[in-house]
């Protein structure tokens, strides 16, 4: 099979009078040029128009019943055919988990994505959550030969969950295994930068310079996992490019696209 290369994007679109920023945020999609996105914080109405004003031919959509009456879903927009959709809407859990992920093909290469938004307000949901989200892509093993995960952690790299992934520690009698490569984090230390902080409570206008006790975070990551169990070990990935995107402050409404800057990661893919 010959080498991948896939850019991958994940994006809060902030669900805030979208409307004020519509054309904003269809222009940043599109300059993404990412083969796939995944979206958080989608209201239907827009996602409506996402479908048919973006360079996506293919989307998949969900949201946990919880936060269905904030508008809280979460959308995937693909330039590939989706082969499968996967989501924990109404799952036995109880957990009310936001995230589905898909399966796509591009050059006999299969794929799985998974998209993700945790919850902000509770530390012990978050951890539950991400341990239900890690072990139902590891049931998906043998329909894709690379797994990733993107999405709004809701939470820094310090945490219990970013700590849990990347196999730094285990949560509740669970460890992740196979782990997760942080694409951010490996980018900015094989390149001699600190990471850019994606929850940007200093520089975003949204928060109008007036913040004075939250401490700007990278909340939204790519990770890629380490070969799944079962996988030939000549599975093999290589990261070349992260950039943020979505920081260009618009004269017209004198905002930034989104109050979170998103993630794009150009990785090769070889078998």
């Amino acid at each position: 099979m010959p080498a991948v290369r896939l850019k991958v994007a994940t994006y809060n679109i902030w669900n805030h009078e979208i409307d004020k920023r519509e054309a904003q945020l269809i222009g940043t999609i599109n300059n993404t040029d990412a083969d796939i996105i995944g979206l958080q914080e989608v209201p239907p109405a827009f996602y409506a128009k996402l479908t048919n004003s973006t360079n996506y031919k293919y989307h998949a959509y969900a949201a946990s019943d919880k936060y269905k009456g904030m508008g809280d879903f979460s959308a995937i927009l693909s330039k590939y055919p989706i082969d499968e959709h996967f989501t924990f809407v109404n799952n036995d859990s109880g957990d009310d988990i936001n995230a589905h992920s898909v399966i796509f093909t591009v050059n006999d290469v299969r794929f799985s994505f998974a998209n993700l938004h945790l919850p902000w307000d509770s530390v012990l949901a978050k951890e539950k959550q991400i341990i239900a989200i890690h072990q139902f892509i590891r049931t998906l093993k043998d329909k894709a030969h690379f797994f990733l995960m993107a999405g709004d952690f809701n939470c820094g790299t310090n945490s219990s969950v970013h700590q849990f992934l990347v196999a730094d520690r285990s949560l509740h009698d669970c460890e992740a295994k196979p782990y997760w490569n942080d694409l951010s984090g490996v980018h900015a230390a094989l390149n001699n930068y600190q990471p850019i902080p994606t929850l940007d409570f200093s520089a975003n206008p949204r928060w109008d310079g007036n913040n004075t006790t939250h401490v700007p975070a990278v909340v939204d990551r790519i990770y890629v996992m380490e070969c799944m169990e079962g996988k030939a070990w000549n599975y093999d990935w290589n990261l070349e490019v992260v950039t943020i995107f979505g920081k260009n402050v618009s004269p017209q409404t004198a905002l930034a696209t989104s109050d979170h800057y998103g993630v794009l990661a150009e990785v090769t893919f070889l078998i």
